[in-house]
């Protein structure tokens, strides 16, 4: 469009415009949570294990000589392969609030697409729902958590004026200290299954990591499968992943469900670093950034419950309240003061309904988009 200059950005320095646009946009807000630039980076890298099976291509929009927005766009084979469609994934966005400029980016991503062979293109996610995902719309006045994206709220209206659908909402609740605590009758509950179903809860065996990031690999694939959107976590990106995640992990709230030795259930929780992250404005962890951060988990009374589940074949046994009793438990026991678990899909019930039980609150939505090609 009309005074809009869209750039490739792929090349280095094209692409550190690409990571660093979102502190040229957003860098004045206090209370935006700046990336850590080595791990955009690092995700954006040709020699990410996810590259084996996705390909993906960068773009600038520019103004005057000035960057105001980003896209990108990404062809994942392995999720083509599981779930028989070709969708394209759309993230990385950010824009000034300027409707024709957000036209520009997505009228490019959308050509590359469909290049690609995509038929139907899905966003906001970096890039698939192994990854950070969604469009902020509700709960703006809560704090992002680690691990999950946040957004001006004009953002939506970029990307419903553009035409974009809704395709799935994915929801955060919220554990807070002073109104979280399970109740006598429902600590019995628990006990009974437990006690009934010879399972027992056992924290992660740090001194067997790589092992243990193995159990929890087979495990995601096996209990996520069923999911919306799912696409399975090669072995290479799991353990890519936990290698980064290692420094972050503590046993007591890394802990699975054994039965007769066997793990067929999990959950994986951490500490809200982005308490800390809020002030390393930099997004560097040189010269200084790593100290503060280091320091500052180890204050932390804040945390995330990035996954939780349970095998499909024992599903039945009412595992999943089991996990999160234990979780709520450990979290009051401890001292915390909130957590989130997030996220979860709109459209599972059965889930949202016992994490209402155990008194968590539906505070934010996020929202994927979609549009036919």
């Amino acid at each position: 469009m009309a005074g809009t200059e869209i750039r490739p950005a792929d090349a280095p320095l094209a692409k550190r415009t690409f990571v660093d646009l979102p502190f040229r946009l957003h860098g004045a807000d206090k209370a935006w949570v700046p990336p850590l630039r080595y791990a955009v980076y690092d995700r954006l890298s040709r020699r990410h294990p996810a590259r084996a099976h996705q390909h993906w291509s960068l773009w600038t929009a520019h103004r005057s000589g000035q960057p105001v927005g980003r896209i990108a766009a990404c062809r994942d084979s392995l999720f083509d392969e599981r779930q028989g469609e070709r969708w394209a994934w759309l993230g990385f966005f950010d824009c000034v609030d300027d409707p024709e400029v957000a036209a520009s980016l997505f009228d490019v991503a959308l050509d590359w697409s469909r290049r690609q062979g995509a038929e139907l293109a899905l966003g906001p996610g970096n890039f698939t729902t192994n990854d950070e995902i969604g469009l902020l719309v509700e709960g703006f006045e809560y704090p992002p958590v680690v691990m999950t994206l946040e957004n001006p709220p004009y953002y939506e209206r970029l990307w419903a004026g553009a035409g974009w659908e809704q395709a799935m909402d994915l929801y955060g609740y919220q554990f807070l200290r002073d109104q979280t605590e399970l109740s006598e009758r429902q600590r019995q509950a628990l006990e009974r299954v437990k006690e009934r179903s010879n399972f027992k809860i056992r924290e992660m065996r740090a001194h067997d990591f790589e092992r243990e990031v193995g159990l929890f690999f087979d495990l995601y694939n096996q209990t996520w499968q069923h999911n919306w959107g799912f696409v399975p976590m090669p072995e290479a990106e799991v353990r890519h992943l936990a290698r980064q995640l290692k420094p972050l992990l503590n046993p007591r709230y890394a802990f699975g469900l054994e039965r007769n030795g066997e793990l067929v259930g999990a959950c994986l929780t951490l500490p809200d670093v982005n308490r800390v992250m809020v002030r390393l404005r930099s997004g560097r962890l040189l010269p200084t950034g790593w100290a503060r951060l280091y320091l500052g988990v180890k204050r932390l009374k804040h945390v995330r419950i990035l996954a939780l589940g349970v095998r499909p074949d024992v599903q039945s046994a009412g595992l999943g309240p089991l996990l999160y009793g234990e979780v709520v438990t450990r979290l009051y026991d401890d001292g915390m003061l909130s957590g989130e678990a997030s996220w979860t899909l709109a459209t599972n019930f059965r889930i949202n309904r016992q994490l209402e039980a155990m008194g968590a609150r539906h505070h934010k939505t996020w929202r994927l988009y979609q549009m036919r090609l």
